[in-house]
């Protein structure tokens, strides 16, 4: 019994503070200065050992964050991919990047919520790839993503990934 109210207090406790955390139960607000700035890392591809740098500069204007994005390696056991700008539109608790065509990473939707975390998808991707589907979180100072490729026709498990980048 004793146990049961201690667990009761603590699932209260915790839900009264994820209350005032985020403002009454909503989601919590995007802080664009947070995102704003150069990113500095490597990705690595666990599945078949490749890995490369990957930059990131972040700028904000107009209602808009613009990411300056050069990954750099055997990207989608491809060649070195030219660096790309790809342009999310604020609101209020997230920013959110409309389908999007790339060269080398095909249809691209993305969507960085006021917590920090964020996904990318890809779709109709160039070469032998079919799909990515890419997580992570971004605080301050870090990044960090894991992200699964499919491969056209589906005959060949999942390639697997990771990522981590610094503010420098």
């Amino acid at each position: 019994m004793r146990l049961l109210r201690l667990t009761s207090l603590l699932l209260a406790a915790l839900a009264i503070s994820a209350c005032s955390s985020s403002g009454g139960g909503g989601a919590t607000p995007l802080t664009p200065a947070t995102y704003v700035g150069t990113w500095s890392g490597t990705w690595t591809n666990t599945t078949f050992a490749s890995t490369g740098a990957v930059n990131v500069t972040v700028t904000e204007s107009g209602g808009q964050l613009t990411f300056a994005f050069d990954m750099d390696g055997n990207v989608f056991g491809g060649s070195n991919p030219p660096a790309e700008n790809f342009t999310a539109t604020i609101n209020t608790n997230d920013a959110t990047l409309a389908a999007t065509t790339s060269s080398t990473y095909g249809t691209v939707t993305a969507k960085l919520n006021g917590d920090g975390s964020f996904t990318i998808n890809g779709t109709a991707i160039p070469g032998s790839v079919d799909t990515f589907s890419l997580t992570g979180t971004w605080n301050a100072t870090t990044i960090t993503a894991n992200v699964t490729i499919t491969f056209d026709g589906g005959t060949t498990a999942p390639a697997n990934g990771t990522a981590t980048l610094t503010k420098v």
